[in-house]
This record gives C-alpha cells, structure tokens and sequence, in this order.
C-alpha cells in the first residue's frame, strides 16, 4: 500500500512513464521523426557531394604543384626544392576516393542510411587529414603555414556534423599534427621540402615569398569556408521561417475548419442518438428483434461519435490562443472526484464493474471545468479498459502539506513499456486498447496532458499487461491554515 492506501506494483515488473507539469503540448510520432532523418540523410549527402566537389579542386592543385616540381629549374628560381612524389602520391589517393564516392553515389538515395553517410563523411575526412599530414610535412611542417590548412577542415566538420562530432575532428587533427612534430623534433622524420633552410633555420632565397602567398591563400580559403556556412545558415533560416508561417496558416485553417464542422455535427448525432431512444424505449411502438438490433447499433455508433466530437473541441479550446484564461477557485477535490464517481457509476454498473473510493480533505486551486475535465477523463480511461466484474479504486489526499494526490487504479488490460511514452499523443491507441473498446477515440489522455498543464499537474502512469494501470495524479494544493485556539 502506498500512503493513500493504494495498491502498488506487487511482485509484478511494471513500466512507469511521468509527465512533468511543463511537458510539451505535442509529443514527436514516428511519422515525424522518419521524415526529420530523411531530411538529415538528404542533408548528409548534398554536403557529401560537396565535399568531393571540393577535392577534385584540391587533388587538382597538388597534381599541378606535383607536375611543376618535376621541373627543379623552375622551382630552384624561387628557392625551392620540392620532392613532387609527396604531392603527386596525395593527389592520386584523393582522386581515388573521389572516384570511389562517385561509383556509390547511386547507391546512397536507396540503400544508405544516416548513419553509413555520416560514418562515410568521416572516413573521407580522417583520410583527408592524413593526407595533408603529409603536404605539411612536406612543406616543411611548423616552420611554414602549412599547418593552419587543418582549419579547413575543423570549419568543414562543423558544416557536416553535431558540435561532439566537430571537436573528435579537431581532436583527430591535434593528434595528427602532433605525432608528425613529435616524429620531426625526435629526429624520425627530415621535412624534404627546401621552403627554408633547416640547417641554418631562415627561409631559402624566395621563400618569403611562398610564405606570405600560402598565408593568403589559407585566408581566402577559410573565409569561403566560413562564408558558405554562414550563407547556408541564413538560407535555412528563412526557409525555416517561411514553413513556420505557411504551418502557423495552415493549422489555423485546419483548425478553424474543424472547429466549424464538429460544431455542426454535434447537434444531429446528439438528435440521432434521442430519437433512437425513443426508439428503443418503445415511444413508438414495439420493435421487431431485427429493426431492434440496427436501431441499437445506429444509437451506439451515435453516441461514440457524440463524444468523439466532444473530445474534439475540448482539443481545441485548451489548445485556443484565445482561449480565455480560466477562472480558478479554491475546489474541494474529494467533492468532485465523488460526483464523477456517480456521473459514471451507471456506465460502470452494465459491465458490472464496482467503484471503490478512498478520499481524504484536501482543497485544490484551479478551474472547475478543467478538474473535472481531467478527472473524467481518467475515470473513463479506467472503466472503459478493465475487465468486466472488474473494479476500479479511486483516492485522493495530501502527498505532504503542500501536495495534493490524487490515484486511479484499474486490473484491466495494461500498456505495453515499449507504448506507454506515447499514450499522451493525440489520436494514439495501442493495439490492444483498440481491440477491448472499439469506441475508444484516442484523445482522452491527450486532453488530460493538456488540461495537467494547465493545472500545473504532474501525471505519472505506472502499467503493465495483466497488472493493470496506476494513474497517479500530484498538484499544488491549498495550504491550511492553523486555527487558532
């Protein structure tokens, strides 16, 4: 027993999934979360195409700077002396792996999925990194500029992937610049390049030169780098900003629209439902067996769609932006849980199900129509998914002095774990919930997330197949004064 007297968990596993009073008005469906990975895939593989784009120009360079240091009398009038088999060989493992990228481009749209173009972008970019390990080297390593071209790619990470991402590849970076120092000072490696002279430890005739030339030329390409991410960032911003206005204007509409036609709806299914009472009831005469079955059926679909349509613009004023705020009072909780333990004990009575009750004082400020809103909708929530000759408990008191509790307990049919995180989603029903109560809409706990916010309300669903559910429901609560003797 817990501390209102309810049952708990017993011997048995149960799942528990708490919606804390600031919870998100909407939850993401699987429908939504598919389309943003496919929006991520798609951005993976243009920024994928980009950067192979980019390296045929970089393999492009170092295959003309290769071919030019082939020709040592052209290059000795600078004061240089480059070993062109650095260059050359690096060029040739780009274009490789550019033309390895362009044989599966085909096969990235059907078959690849987030994960192996993400895992591909970082193949390409730690063999990057490898690669102009070696040009720095043979550039003459920290005696030039060469090392500031791993920026390139610490701003091309931050274009492509997450920000823990982007720092494994400044770190991938460190390490490799820091082995090919360490390797340089130990004297395990001679930089072959004659952009200075490392005997003497100054620049070669002309080098100053090839210097001030790389410096700018590392500028132009880290601001086209950075103009490009900045560019890119504006673009989403104002396309994101154009889908906000077109969403906003369409869900006012659909709203709107809604909003008109259950409107219209309600009245006629509430007139078809009395009339087929009536019916029923014999007003107009006795019923053949036959003409009594299709009259049921009409009443039962009619009322399923009366409180469909009921729970619908319930949906829609809580989720009003001119929704006035509601008027809130100090409310006897125990008071109205009783009158919609009354309200549904007729409901309850034809499945034979018994309404316990176990409620202690305690006052709650809020709004009237919002408690009981909430509490029927648990109520009915518990009744509608318990077995018949079931029962169902119900008690309220304070948690402490300053919380007020209330609990349902049913030993109906239960949630799935894997289903219960998503059982406040509109619309949502498991499987299992579908199949006992057909006329089950799915907007009930919907509503109950909404009106639990408003209430500034904690609601915690414990809930397991065969065991049941535990719906434990914790608000602010009056603070009683002391009276004084």
């Amino acid at each position: 027993m817990d501390e209102l007297g309810m049952p708990v968990a017993d011997d048995v596993s149960v799942a528990v999934f708490e919606l804390p009073p600031d919870a998100p008005d909407a939850q993401p469906a699987s429908d939504d979360r598919e389309h943003q990975a496919q929006q991520n895939r798609r951005l993976l593989l243009q920024n994928a195409t980009w950067f192979c784009q980019l390296r045929w120009v970089v393999a492009g360079v170092l295959t003309l700077a290769g071919i030019v240091a082939c020709f040592p009398f052209w290059t000795a009038r600078f004061g240089m002396h480059l070993l062109p088999a650095w260059l050359l060989v690096s060029a040739a493992v780009l274009a490789v792996a550019n033309a390895g990228f362009v044989l599966a481009r085909k096969r990235f749209p059907q078959e690849s999925s987030e994960g192996s173009l993400r895992a591909y972008l970082w193949c390409q970019i730690v063999l990057d990194l490898v690669v102009l390990t070696a040009v720095v080297h043979s550039l003459g390593s920290y005696l030039t500029y060469a090392p500031v071209a791993y920026l390139f790619h610490i701003v091309l990470a931050c274009i492509f992937f997450p920000r823990w991402e982007s720092l494994g590849v400044t770190v991938v970076s460190a390490a490799l610049f820091g082995a090919l120092v360490l390797l340089e000072t130990t004297g395990a490696l001679h930089p072959p390049s004659s952009l200075f002279d490392a005997a003497a430890g100054t620049s070669a005739h002309g080098g100053w030169m090839w210097q001030l030339s790389s410096l700018l030329a590392i500028w132009a390409v880290i601001w086209y780098l950075t103009s490009r991410l900045a560019a890119e960032l504006r673009r989403r911003k104002r396309e994101l900003a154009a889908a906000n206005r077109r969403l906003e204007a369409s869900s006012a509409e659909r709203a709107a629209h809604m909003l008109q036609t259950t409107h219209q709806l309600k009245a006629p299914f509430a007139a078809i439902h009395a009339n087929t009472q009536l019916l029923l009831k014999g007003y107009t005469g006795p019923l053949s067996e036959p003409s009594r079955g299709v009259i049921e059926k009409i009443a039962s679909r009619a009322q399923m769609l009366s409180q469909q349509i009921q729970q619908m613009l319930q949906l829609a004023n809580l989720r009003s932006l001119a929704q006035a705020e509601p008027t809130r009072t100090v409310l006897d909780l125990p008071e109205v849980i009783q009158r919609e333990v009354e309200r549904i004990s007729p409901q309850a009575a034809l499945r034979g199900i018994s309404l316990e009750t176990r409620l202690e004082p305690v006052r709650v400020r809020g709004s009237d129509d919002y408690l009981v809103m909430l509490i029927d909708n648990l109520l009915n929530n518990a009744v509608n998914y318990s077995f018949d000759g079931g029962c169902v408990a119900v008690a309220c008191g304070r948690r402490d002095p300053a919380t007020a509790c209330m609990v349902v307990r049913d030993r109906g049919i239960g949630i799935p774990a894997e289903k219960l995180p998503r059982v406040f989603q509109d619309y949502y029903r498991t499987t299992e919930a579908a199949q006992h109560h057909k006329a089950s809409t799915g907007l009930g706990l919907a509503i109950v997330r909404l009106v639990a916010s408003a209430l500034q309300a904690t609601v915690r669903i414990e809930s397991s197949p065969g065991w049941g559910t535990r719906v434990t429901l914790l608000m602010p609560a009056v603070v009683e004064k002391a009276s004084s003797e």
